[in-house]
């Protein structure tokens, strides 16, 4: 009996803090920077920390916000996860993707941010609606001028 309690224990110790992203719930799900509920399937971002904690955030602008105000040093982020625009429901590494700023998508947040997993299909989408295309450092970098600035064309 004991040795059924302590594996059971192991494994509820050893699975509370995994590293992995969690399924978006729109419709329920809230996020953690503005409050509004997660609508948009192309739109949904999320960090997950070295401890495994899931923040969700409905938009591109929310997650960097939350970032940018959190630097406090108080928990270390293991993935940083946007939804690729032409992909609804996935998740792919932040620092890969890269993200189309146009006016022509608006995003749920009203900064015309949106994700791309590849370089060429964002590339394609910049073709078809136009804007400037940023990777997840240059995003970063200039994020405080985006928002002054507005969507490029």
């Amino acid at each position: 009996m004991k040795l059924v309690y302590v594996l059971s224990l192991f494994v509820v110790l050893s699975t509370a803090c995994s590293v992995e992203p969690e399924p978006i719930h729109y419709g329920e799900d809230n996020c953690v920077h503005c409050q509004m509920t997660i609508m948009d399937h192309r739109y949904g971002t999320e960090i997950v920390t070295d401890k495994g904690k899931v923040y969700k955030f409905d938009s591109i602008e929310c997650l960097v916000e939350f970032l940018q105000g959190r630097k406090d040093g108080k928990e270390n982020f293991s993935l940083v996860l946007f939804t690729p625009f032409d992909q609804p429901d996935k998740l792919v590494d932040a620092g890969t993707s890269h993200v189309l700023h146009s006016r022509k998508l608006p995003s749920p947040m009203g900064m015309y941010l949106s994700a791309f997993e590849t370089e060429s299909t964002a590339r394609q989408f910049q073709g078809q609606y136009g804007g400037k295309l940023y990777d997840w450092e240059a995003l970063n970098s200039n994020f405080k001028i985006l928002r002054v600035n507005g969507p490029s064309e």
